[in-house]
């Protein structure tokens, strides 16, 4: 049963590494990038990519060697973060797979406490609290959200073979 596959950890940086991660990230001054989810211009999140095809893609790429090391990640597929905008109502932008790899694993970090979650093909529902971690394999179906109660919802999606 997927539930077994998933691990979900409150409290998983230290104070000062989680603060230097949610001030970057969370900043004004980030670089975000429209992309559309799941090939739908009118799905979409604003993402940051920082590490894909073997290297980084970020100068911030850096700032999460810490969470990386916490991992034990051996080796970086992809690692992107992405923020979710407000909306009226909650929008799922629909079930996916970040990798069909089996020993992949994904992990995804929430940077600051919304009403956004992370949602799970068996019903499974993962809220969004500030540095709460949930940790699963890559191909297992999910879904993020918007957010109905803040201006975004801001997680880092790390996909990693441990």
């Amino acid at each position: 049963m997927m539930t077994r596959m998933l691990k979900v950890i409150d409290d998983y940086l230290d104070h000062k590494t989680f603060s230097i991660l949610s001030e970057l990230f969370l900043s004004r001054e980030m670089e975000w990038y429209w992309t559309p989810v799941l090939d739908d211009d009118d799905n979409y999140q604003f993402t940051h990519g920082m590490y894909s095809r073997g290297q980084p893609t970020s100068n911030k790429f850096s700032y999460i060697l810490p969470l990386l090391d916490k991992l034990k990640a051996a080796a970086i597929i992809k690692i992107k973060a992405n923020l979710n905008t407000k909306t009226q109502e909650i929008i799922e932008h629909g079930y996916h797979v970040d990798h069909p790899y089996s020993s992949a694993k994904t992990s995804i970090l929430y940077l600051n406490t919304c009403n956004g979650y992370t949602a799970f093909e068996d019903g499974t529902i993962v809220n969004s609290v500030k540095n709460r971690i949930v940790i699963f394999d890559s191909s297992i179906k999910h879904t993020g959200t918007t957010v109905t109660d803040l201006e975004r919802r801001v997680v880092l999606n790390i996909n990693y073979f441990a």
